[in-house]
């Protein structure tokens, strides 16, 4: 059995397996999580939510914490102004039955940490300990935090970081390997993360430590738990388009599915769309973004992804799909004779996350700001 096939102990919750799918903010909805859980991820979380909009019992927040009836283990992750509102946000989701919940210090997107919340977080120490500090008074449950190396380059606080939440008495910790003001272009920094484990490994409690950054591949994999000493990883852009990620990290050896194969995912996706959001406009439209990095590797399939972006009804992007397989060898496989691989340039959470300024649940950020 491979390191990341192995069963961990977060507090009294057991996972299956080390390798985690991150609370993709725009992106982790039921069908993915579905679809990433199938495939192996061993943890997946309901995206960030807004302790603001908790408190404003915003109905769009809410609905997001729907959960399937497959889901049998499923976590939430929080983000607030104010370690109060962490932790009166905490105690609801304390009620909705997640097994675990985490705090996010991390996020970078510009509106999120200028409302005080995500990596905006990590500017302010002391509040860093009273966040945990109240988030753990208010829930027995396993809880984490997940954050970045500091805010800046120049201010690199994450040893200090992990002091402070261990102190607090997380179950778990998730760092990624950048600061705030650092984009995807910049390499995850291992030795930054290594650097904090360390700091972990004199605590007398035991705690697990996620690694996460630059993810996409089983090597990838191996190099941040061997370089690190995490307990566990997070999958985060890696598993866009590409939820086999996991399979291969728990086989332990490259995973390219067929097209054949390939295609049944989509359209098991594509049910699972339906499925949670109907037959309607929105659900073909939240599609769009996993159709385009599905369908990223294949022979031409620009032209592809540029009708895909369009469509307004998932039976019109069947059909699509079904045209374009027409045409498609069912062995072929993704990236095959293309010197590009899922850890290009290519960057759609970039995208969102930075140009796009998405985050935390629009309608609830937008009372925080």
């Amino acid at each position: 059995m491979s390191f990341f096939n192995q069963p961990i102990q977060i507090g009294n919750l057991t996972l299956k397996n080390r390798v985690f799918l991150a609370p993709l903010a725009g992106v982790s909805d039921i069908p993915f999580r579905r679809i990433c859980q199938e495939l192996g991820a061993g943890l997946t979380y309901v995206e960030m939510l807004s302790a603001t909009a908790i408190a404003y019992n915003n109905k769009r927040t809410f609905e997001m914490m729907a959960r399937h009836a497959s889901e049998n283990v499923l976590g939430v992750q929080i983000t607030g102004p104010t370690a109060a509102q962490v932790a009166h946000a905490i105690s609801v989701l304390d009620k909705q039955g997640f097994e675990t919940i985490d705090i996010n210090m991390g996020c970078p997107v510009r509106k999120v940490v200028t409302a005080g919340c995500g990596s905006g977080i990590l500017k302010d120490p002391e509040r860093i300990s009273e966040t945990v500090k109240l988030a753990r008074s208010a829930t027995s449950r396993p809880l984490s935090a997940k954050f970045r190396l500091g805010y800046t380059r120049e201010n690199i606080n994450v040893v200090n970081t992990v002091e402070r939440v261990l102190a607090e008495n997380v179950d778990m910790f998730t760092i990624h390997g950048r600061t705030r003001s650092e984009s995807y272009s910049t390499p995850c920094d291992l030795s930054g993360i290594k650097l904090a484990m360390h700091t972990a490994l004199a605590n007398s409690k035991p705690v697990i430590k996620v690694g996460n950054g630059d993810v996409f591949d089983l090597s990838s994999a191996l190099k941040m738990q061997q370089e690190t000493a995490c307990d566990a990883i997070m999958v985060s852009r890696g598993a866009l388009g590409n939820p086999w990620i996991f399979k291969e990290i728990l086989s332990a050896k490259k995973v390219q599915p067929e097209f054949s194969e390939w295609l049944d995912v989509v359209f098991r996706h594509l049910d699972y769309q339906e499925e949670h959001f109907g037959k309607t406009k929105l659900a073909a439209i939240l599609a769009r973004k996993h159709l385009l990095w599905y369908s990223k590797g294949f022979p031409a399939s620009k032209s592809l992804r540029d009708v895909l972006n369009r469509v307004e009804d998932l039976n019109d992007a069947r059909a699509l799909l079904k045209n374009y397989a027409a045409n498609t060898p069912k062995d072929f496989i993704r990236y095959a004779g293309s010197n590009t691989d899922l850890s290009s340039d290519y960057d759609p959470k970039y995208e969102m996350d930075r140009k796009l300024d998405r985050g935390v649940g629009d309608e609830g950020m937008e009372q925080s700001v």
